[in-house]
């Protein structure tokens, strides 16, 4: 009874205070945006964040209002210097104990850059290499995810993975 009052009172608020209570009353989630580029050899471009142990690939948080794929292609050019342009649509990981949803995209590259000079562009990553998708690295829990991700899709599987 209380709670269906409360429910009619919330519906009669204005749409800007509703948006509101439900920001404020929801759990905060990230939403972030990776790639995979890989070489003619099939190496996949890995990068090595200060904050975390681990490689990922390149990619990052999704700015307030920005498309994941502009937010991937945005990453790629800070962090590395070099543009990029997404290939189909993305794969999704939806991770409910981190709270946390990511966008997987595979990606080529836009101009002729020599893909061994890449660099690393920002204080924000340690470093930069190629690796074998099977056998990777050191990986932090998001690379790990898109790898389960890949898998499963190359196989004919999902294009969603839900932990």
């Amino acid at each position: 009874m209380i709670r269906r009052t409360l429910l009619r009172g919330f519906g009669h608020l204005p749409s800007r205070a509703r948006r509101f209570v439900i920001r404020w009353a929801s759990p905060t989630w990230t939403a972030g945006a990776v790639a995979i580029l890989e070489r003619d050899d099939g190496r996949w471009l890995m990068v090595s964040p200060v904050y975390r142990k681990g490689w990922s690939l390149p990619g990052g948080l999704i700015d307030r209002g920005e498309d994941p794929a502009t937010a991937v292609i945005r990453e790629f050019a800070e962090e590395l210097g070099i543009t990029i342009a997404v290939t189909g649509d993305p794969w999704i990981v939806y991770d409910s104990v981190m709270r946390r949803v990511d966008a997987v995209f595979r990606a080529e590259l836009v101009d002729n850059t020599d893909l061994d000079a890449i660099r690393v562009q920002t204080p924000e990553l340690d470093g930069v290499g190629w690796f074998e998708p099977s056998a990777p690295p050191a990986l932090e829990t998001e690379a790990e995810d898109a790898l389960t991700l890949h898998s499963a899709v190359t196989s004919g599987g999902p294009t969603v993975l839900w932990r």
